[in-house]
């Protein structure tokens, strides 16, 4: 991830230098009608829970990069708009106590099994290789095409400066979630024969990484938001500008499923021994991404 920021920033030094080179155009083509430009994004994102059982536990370092187009309706209304890809996550950490724990079963794939009402002991738990565990926290990894549609309200031009303000939305279409999970305690089972055991999991191996969360993501791969900023833009040379922004970006659709189909509810949570079956309690979700990006771009 770094080793992409670095080689942004590069590119665009390369490209400024050399817009530098330009001879001085005309000063109202700094204000084309239509203009294009690079980005490259540094940015801390972190997730809100919306529910007790769960909370906020620390920010991720994420970026970003992508293409941005503008249009002006006047000397001070613009509108900006373009594609990218922007990497974020975020910390969160499950409620564990004497009345509450976050349940879930791994199977030898390191896959999570999904829960389903009237799987037998034999199924779930102690199927021969799965390991139950109780989950303590999760980081999550998200890589997000977006698409913003941002008003872009601009100052005439100081000494080659203009700044600027933005507000509006954006859309943005999942192309990958991931987790490391950590855990409280883990059992796996072992099935040799006729015999079922299990065993405790170390210390050490409480712990998984890089773990495909798709399949409990929400089910539209969409999110929208909120994104709004402030910024400045210099001259470069002719239309050619240095672009910088703070934006802030708060997601309004649920990152995941509202119920999971694998975490569940570990007290509430009933086997039937008679009948042989589970009734699970899914564990309810409510996740929703906040971002501060730090906009470094160029435009032409």
């Amino acid at each position: 991830m770094m080793k992409k920021f670095f080689y942004t920033i590069a590119s665009v030094s390369i490209l400024a230098s050399a817009a530098l080179a330009q001879e001085p155009a005309k000063d109202n083509e700094f204000d084309k009608k239509f203009r294009f430009g690079i980005r490259a994004t540094p940015q801390p994102s972190w997730i809100k829970s919306d529910n007790k059982n769960s909370s906020g536990a620390g920010a991720v370092f994420g970026f970003g990069f992508g293409l941005i187009a503008e249009f002006k309706f006047s000397n001070i209304v613009h509108f900006s708009t373009g594609i990218g890809g922007d990497f974020e996550g975020g910390y969160i950490n499950y409620r564990n106590d004497n009345e509450f724990t976050v349940n879930a079963v791994v199977n030898s794939e390191g896959e999570y099994v999904e829960a389903k009402d009237g799987l037998k002991l034999s199924e779930y738990a102690l199927k021969n290789g799965n390991t139950q565990y109780q989950v303590k926290d999760r980081k999550y990894k998200t890589t997000f095409v977006t698409i913003p549609v941002l008003l872009k309200m601009m100052t005439q031009e100081y000494s080659g400066l203009k700044y600027f303000a933005v507000f509006g939305g954006e859309i943005g279409i999942r192309a990958g979630i991931k987790a490391n999970d950590t855990y409280v305690s883990g059992l796996k089972t072992t099935v040799t024969g006729t015999t079922t055991s299990t065993q405790e999991v170390s210390s050490g191996d409480l712990s998984l990484e890089n773990i495909n969360l798709g399949k409990d993501a929400s089910f539209a791969p969409f999110r929208v938001g909120m994104n709004l900023g402030m910024g400045t833009e210099y001259r470069l040379g002719g239309s050619t500008s240095i672009v910088c922004s703070v934006n802030y970006f708060q997601s309004f659709t649920n990152l995941m499923r509202k119920d999971s189909k694998f975490l569940v509810k570990g007290a509430d949570t009933k086997y039937d021994p008679i009948e042989d079956k589970y009734d699970f309690s899914p564990l309810n979700q409510g996740l929703f991404m906040r971002a501060v990006r730090i906009n470094i771009g160029i435009m032409f």
